[in-house]
């Protein structure tokens, strides 16, 4: 049973796991009477540190789309669904929303202990860093 927050925060990347990771998000808010915030943070690409400003890329609204995408799949009502996109990197951006949130929920790709080691984990982050309990979807 959720705290006295009232919001399921879920993280949005267009991934399956992250499609896996809303509809689970769905089903919980439902059980429980809550709302849903979708959550998707963008970055401009960068080489040796610098922003790379490539022709017809915009990442804000590539963003945008992928977490409209998101909200159109949900049944919930709309009053129930809030859209929430940020700057920054995907794990801090998803550790700031869940200040009031009754769950966290995220989506894995699975991209194995290896490749994750390497390039990170932004599920693995979450749950080390989020301020409510977290779940995360494979």
């Amino acid at each position: 049973m959720p705290g006295s927050a009232g919001t399921v925060v879920v993280g949005v990347d267009g991934s399956a796991c992250g499609a896996k990771a809303v509809q689970w998000a769905q089903a919980y808010a439902e059980r429980y009477g809550l709302s849903i915030s979708l959550v998707t943070a963008w970055n401009w690409p960068t080489s040796y540190g610098v922003p790379l400003m490539l022709e017809g890329l915009d990442p804000e609204e590539d963003a945008r789309k992928t977490v409209e995408s998101a909200a159109s799949s949900l049944t919930l009502p709309p009053g129930r669904i809030r859209t929430i996109i940020h700057q920054g990197s995907a794990g801090d951006v998803l550790v700031s929303a869940s200040t009031d949130a009754a769950v966290l929920v995220v989506g894995t790709r699975g991209h194995g202990t290896l490749t994750g080691a390497l390039i990170g984990s932004t599920s693995t982050y979450c749950t080390h860093h989020a301020h409510c309990p977290v779940v995360v979807v494979r």
